[in-house]
């Protein structure tokens, strides 16, 4: 869902979106793309309040991309504003590179737990066999 967010806002015409129109233009499900314009708000910029046919929402567009704008010229036309390649590479490496660290990050976390583990049961085998030794 990141991805094709961060792709469709690069490079479209719209200089923004609510998340019912890109709903439609992306046949996507329009709670996830809510979902993923909120828990990333480092990535997309919330606008203006609009009504849309789900009631009002407010519209969306990657900070890169806003941070392009031209002076408004009353339509929702952000022609030329698209990101350049270089951009949009950049934004995309990113997004994969935390992604690569949350991974190795929630497996090094795995790791920890599964060596304590081994640690709390060969302490408990140990102190079984010093006691089995004792009693012995």
């Amino acid at each position: 869902m990141l991805l094709a967010l961060i792709t469709y806002f690069a490079l479209t015409g719209w200089r923004s979106r609510s998340p019912n129109g890109l709903a439609r233009s992306l046949a996507l499900d329009e709670k996830s793309i809510m979902d993923t314009l909120v828990e990333f708000p480092g990535l997309f910029r919330k606008g203006h309040l609009y009504e849309t046919d789900s009631g009002p929402q407010h519209s969306y567009t990657l900070h890169a991309r806003y941070a392009r704008r031209r002076p408004e010229t009353g339509t929702a036309d952000g022609t030329g504003e698209e990101l350049d390649a270089e951009t949009l590479r950049a934004l995309l490496d990113f997004v994969s590179d935390q992604a690569r660290a949350e991974r190795e990050a929630r497996y090094q976390r795995r790791s920890q737990v599964w060596l304590a583990v081994g640690v709390a049961v060969a302490a408990v085998a140990s102190v079984t066999a010093a006691l089995i030794q004792a009693l012995a």
